[in-house]
């Protein structure tokens, strides 16, 4: 929300401006992290969730002031790496106090994650409507990513070294070592690309989907407005319902149907002739939709249990398909239309569905 504004303190171009808040950090991260997840499986994640804390508060601060575009860049390569230090490994902490309930407990971060999705453009339009610029924003957030480090120094965090006064005892696996494991471990993998598909029916399929709504339907920004929020609210209900069903259901069971019936309420939504017919069609589609990350992510952190560091920095091996996706979708629209990409993301309900079966077969 805040490039445009960032462009015009600095004088630069949008190519520029994209490099400086995206791409510098995104490739600094994919190097940087998978060493601090290996890391943290090894030493107490204390270290990583409070000190990526402190950095993304450092971080928004020394933004705040930057008065040079490489200033600001570093300080957003800081934030990425810390955010994945902070975040990351805090749900990966979660998921190894869970035990078996590893996608109830991914599905209740997704659902509180949410509010994080919401609540940061809040607050920056608030900013806004302060009459205050980006620097503000930045600012105000170090004060309260601050104010929550200072808080997580009163919460007790257990998870990987705790017991070892602190020491690594030099029989875990090398950072290089450990993630040649990874690369070895064909279920890991597999489990991790079918993570990585879950990213097609999130904000890629949102930007498409407003698109379509607008380009195909000639429909008002409220259609495009309604489309997304109908998709939303579905998304919660599915969330929601996951925490329930799987008192009951097998995980993998519950995978099978929710991307089987993503995949036929998806083309339902595809075919749905009018604006008021997509929104309503599209609410099926998110219910379906909010459980797929979750159990597929609880299935990559299944295969290595003992390993959650690891299979977060094995899950930057598909951190370039991410980058390429979007841009490969987005050619394709231009050259055969919308309705043609928003097809393709059938691949991820399909695929899920394909692999859960094959996987129930197996045992």
């Amino acid at each position: 929300m805040a490039e445009p504004e960032i462009e015009r303190s600095f004088g630069a171009s949008h190519a520029f401006a994209t490099a400086l808040l995206f791409l510098v950090p995104g490739i600094v991260a994919l190097v940087v992290e998978p060493i601090l997840f290996v890391l943290a499986d090894r030493y107490p994640r204390r270290w990583f969730i409070r000190g990526g804390l402190i950095a993304m508060a450092g971080a928004c601060l020394i933004g705040a002031y930057a008065q040079h575009p490489i200033v600001l860049a570093a300080a957003q390569s800081v934030k990425w790496c810390a955010i994945g230090a902070a975040s990351g490994l805090a749900q990966a902490t979660l998921v190894d106090a869970a035990g078996d309930a590893r996608a109830r407990t991914i599905a209740r971060w997704t659902l509180l994650s949410l509010g994080g999705d919401l609540g940061a453009p809040a607050l920056l339009a608030l900013v806004a409507l302060g009459g205050y610029g980006w620097r503000t924003g930045y600012l105000v957030m170090s004060m309260i990513l601050g104010a929550w480090a200072l808080a997580m120094l009163f919460v007790p965090i257990e998870g990987t070294g705790e017991g070892d006064d602190d020491e690594d005892d030099g029989t875990s696996p090398g950072v290089i070592a450990a993630l040649k494991l990874a690369l070895r471990d064909r279920r890991l993998l597999l489990w991790l690309f079918a993570t990585a598909l879950c990213d097609l029916l999130d904000e890629i399929f949102i930007v498409l989907a407003s698109i379509h709504v607008r380009d195909d339907f000639g429909a008002s920004a409220r259609w495009q407005t309604a489309t997304i929020i109908a998709f939303a609210l579905g998304d919660v209900i599915g969330l929601v319902a996951l925490d329930r069903i799987l008192k009951k259901v097998p995980e993998l069971r519950v995978l099978a149907a929710a991307a089987a019936g993503c995949a036929i309420a998806y083309a339902g939504w595809l075919l749905a002739p009018t604006p008021l017919l997509g929104v309503i069609t599209i609410v099926p589609v998110g219910i379906c939709v909010g459980p797929l990350y979750p159990l597929a992510s609880a299935q990559a952190y299944a295969a290595r249990p003992e390993s959650s560091g690891l299979v977060l920095a094995a899950s930057h091996l598909f951190t370039p398909l991410g980058l390429a996706i979007p841009f490969g979708l987005g050619v394709i629209a231009d050259v055969a239309g919308t309705p043609v990409a928003l097809s393709l993301l059938l691949v991820q309900p399909v695929g899920l569905c394909i692999l859960a079966i094959w996987q129930l077969k197996r045992r």
